[in-house]
């Protein structure tokens, strides 16, 4: 294995392998990956977009120090999908139920787990989640056995339920060990992953505004929500994503040397939430911004002034655009006003999770089981069944009293982590990002469609890190500070002298 390492690192040490890794470890190439992300939306050639993600993720895990490269598709891989191939209503492609497709998808699949138990084997750092210490290691690995053991023993259990479980074992943690291995600690990680969630919500934004203008989504000045399809996600997936991805420009606003343009980036970037009509993600999102905006109005920082004048602004100007223009913005949001806040059927969802967790209270039903007798949403993919619009729902039911435990360790284990001692910008970033993703999580089923599960299993690490940087910044001062006592406070023979004299 070390001879394999020394090979690649030898062969990285070529000019043009050096230029390659310069440029993907630098600030150029995200934004390129992102302008990928969209042309590849736009006209239908994510494969060729997917293997050269896959050959991104090769050239990071043979050649380069450090795997933060990675972290770019990571974010932004999924929003490649196109429109013409989505098999969502009204477009219905099967395009991603034919087997060339199905075979490149597999061909891709294989490349990148291979890649990445590649890179954990071979190039074996300091750190090592299954040997070191991490804060989360046993909610992970009781989690893990609940998703693995979905619906064991019930009689509808099938072979899919395993997969599944398996899918979605990796989606929610995969990439938190690879990274705990391979991430390497440095400066600025917080405004990095900044910077690719604020360049994702470009990209979701561009494509949203493609959806409004050009593809006849506004009928009679109102929005029709159920033809806000993206090529990825319909509605309450594009507003789920904006409003997880939300803390990011306001991190930015308060870290960047012009952060006054992030600062209304997030208020533009919510506007955007609420076209989605997505009444979960502008719930959710509301309290997130209310909260950073009052937050960053009383915290001391170069930002603070302008954050207050246009927290001002917005209220103002908000309450003059309504009594102007309420008639068109009523039209406008329509769906808002029908729905207001009924279930839209998730209290039946929510009730017949109870009762299929009660027919399997130890293990669950599994995840393919129906949620009602002759009841489904007529989902259109060939992956993910029926699921239950709420985290804790969807445990209990498809996992039993095993499942939720596991979920409710896990939380407490996050929970412990975020109220111990240090406490940092950085780290309030991170803890927001989770928790915008769990919130998320209790109304609708994005943390079961693996790419939220991604980044959030990306920022539950990167909360420990922070935590474990405060401790150590902390215990660092705390023995300066101890020398500097050792070296004023005078020695035995000068305080001997001193009581003689």
């Amino acid at each position: 294995m070390t001879a394999l390492k020394e090979r690649s690192a030898a062969f990285a040490q070529r000019t043009v392998m050096q230029k390659i890794l310069r440029f993907l470890d630098g600030y150029y190439y995200p934004p390129v990956y992102a302008a990928l992300a969209l042309i590849s939306s736009l006209t239908g050639l994510e494969i060729a977009f997917f293997y050269l993600t896959a050959a991104v993720i090769v050239f990071a895990c043979l050649f380069a120090e450090d795997t933060r490269s990675i972290l770019v598709p990571l974010v932004l891989v999924m929003f490649g999908m196109s429109w013409r191939h989505t098999p969502q209503p009204p477009y219905n492609s099967e395009y991603l139920n034919s087997m060339p497709v199905l075979i490149a998808l597999s061909v891709l699949g294989v490349i990148g787990v291979s890649a990445f138990v590649y890179r954990m084997i071979v190039w074996r750092g300091g750190n090592n989640f299954f040997r070191g210490k991490s804060a989360y290691k046993w909610s992970i690995a009781a989690l893990t056995a609940a998703f693995l053991l979905n619906g064991a023993f019930f009689s509808g259990y099938t072979a899919a339920d395993l997969f599944l479980g398996v899918l979605f074992a990796l989606s929610f943690f995969a990439m938190y060990i690879f990274f705990f291995n391979t991430l390497k600690r440095r400066e600025g990680q917080g405004k990095y992953m900044a910077y690719l969630l604020v360049l994702a919500s470009a990209v979701i934004c561009l494509q949203l505004f493609k959806i409004l203008l050009f593809d006849g989504v506004i009928e009679d000045g109102s929005i029709n929500k159920d033809l806000l399809i993206a090529g990825w996600g319909m509605s309450n997936n594009i507003g789920g994503y904006l409003a997880a991805f939300l803390p990011a420009p306001f991190y930015l606003s308060y870290k960047c040397r012009h952060g006054w343009a992030f600062y209304i980036l997030g208020f533009f970037l919510y506007g955007c939430v609420l076209l989605t009509l997505s009444r979960s993600a502008a719930l959710v999102g509301a309290v997130a911004l209310v909260a950073v905006a009052v937050y960053l109005s009383v915290k001391r920082s170069p930002v603070r002034t302008f954050a207050r004048l246009v927290n001002c602004a917005c209220v103002l100007i908000a309450a003059a655009v309504a009594a102007v223009f309420w008639e068109k913005l009523r039209d406008l949001f329509a769906v808002f006003f029908e729905r207001g806040f009924s279930d839209s059927g998730r209290f039946f969802i929510w009730e017949n999770g109870i009762r299929n967790f009660l027919r399997a209270p130890i293990f669950g039903v599994g995840f393919y089981e129906p949620i009602a007798p002759d009841w489904s949403y007529e989902v259109a993919n060939w992956v993910f069944p029926d699921l239950y619009h709420n985290i804790f729902i969807q445990l209990i039911a498809s996992c039993g009293i095993v499942g939720f435990a596991a979920l409710v360790f896990h939380f407490v284990q996050v929970a412990l982590a975020a109220c111990r001692r240090g406490f940092t910008f950085d780290r309030l970033f991170y803890i927001s990002v989770l928790c915008l993703i769990l919130g998320l999580a209790l109304l609708d089923n994005h943390m079961f469609h693996v790419f939220h599960a991604l980044v959030y299993s990306v920022f539950l690490l990167f909360t420990e890190r922070e935590q474990s940087s405060v401790q150590s910044r902390g215990t660092e001062q705390e023995e300066a500070e101890q020398g500097e006592e050792e070296q004023s406070a005078p020695s035995p023979q000068e305080k001997e002298n001193g009581d003689q004299t």
